[in-house]
């Protein structure tokens, strides 16, 4: 194993996480691991074990006009299995990247333009080339109404291996209560939070991620879309002012991770049983943050 490879897997122990730019807090670090498991949709009711793994990492300079100078660094580790009474099978993703960019407020602060560039790895990492690059954007208005109430829209772009996958971003945040809180951008992540007593947060999440990695293993030079829509409930834990522990129970809406050929999004292959259909299930994920609550 080279050096580079040895020095991307090192970051992919050290960072992995989906970042968000419009919630109440900031994650200076965030770690999580989620599990789910299911059958596939063959004749066998094959079992399938997903565990995604995450840390996200985030270097925010803060300017003195107001504007913010934002570096993040989020890595992946997705880990498959497929196991029946006569085989069993596992397979690893792996996706890195670092978006960069500028937060703007405008003059008389009724405003905030995020842009970002994003530069994404993603693939099997036996080796790394031009398949594997996958860069991208971010654009994010927001206006601000009150502290209360804040209105967002804005454009999220990737160069998928499926093709060009834009994405609007709409959202609200509101505080409707001193307790109760609404906020987020759709269709990629929205939150409904409540504070149960200080220090102690719960709600609902709702989530949507599409994401796709080249295969170099056994020549294939296929590639894997994973598709991840789930509705959560979550309970936030802050054991001090700034470390936070945090468990999710979810349900998939719409989950899948289906293996392609190049230049093919519509049908996928079979030859590889773990990255086949299976069915919607139940996911539990865990972590820790260090974060600071605006």
């Amino acid at each position: 194993m080279g050096f580079y490879k040895r020095y991307i897997l090192s970051v992919i122990l050290l960072q992995t996480a989906v970042c968000s730019f419009s919630q109440p807090f900031t994650d200076i670090i965030n770690a999580s691991a989620q599990s789910f498991s299911t059958h596939y949709r063959d004749s066998l009711k094959s079992k399938n074990y997903t565990n995604n793994y995450f840390l996200n990492v985030l270097f925010p300079k803060e300017l003195k006009n107001g504007n913010v100078l934002l570096i993040r660094i989020n890595a992946e580790w997705l880990n498959s299995y497929y196991i029946n009474s006569s085989v069993s099978r596992t397979s690893d993703l792996y996706a890195v990247s670092v978006p960069m960019g500028m937060q703007f407020l405008s003059p008389n602060k009724k405003w905030k333009f995020l842009t970002m560039a994003i530069t994404k790895i993603s693939s099997d990492f036996s080796k790394i080339d031009n398949n594997s690059f996958q860069p991208g954007g971010i654009l994010l208005a927001t206006y601000i109404k009150s502290e209360n109430l804040k209105f967002k829209l804005g454009l999220y772009y990737s160069k998928e291996l499926f093709g060009d996958f834009f994405m609007p971003l709409a959202g609200i945040d509101w505080k409707a209560t001193e307790r109760l809180q609404f906020y987020g951008v759709l269709p990629s992540n929205y939150r409904i939070e409540y504070k149960l007593i200080s220090g102690l947060y719960t709600g609902l999440n709702f989530k949507s991620y599409t994401r796709s990695y080249f295969l170099y293993i056994k020549n294939w030079n296929d590639y894997v879309k994973n598709r991840e829509i789930q509705l959560k409930i979550f309970l936030d834990y802050y054991f001090t002012k700034k470390m936070v522990a945090f468990v999710e129970f979810g349900r998939t809406i719409d989950y899948y991770i289906l293996q392609f050929k190049q230049n093919n999004n519509k049908d996928a292959v079979t030859y590889n049983p773990i990255y086949t259909q299976f069915y919607d299930g139940f996911s539990i994920a865990v972590g820790a943050a260090y974060r600071i609550r605006k």
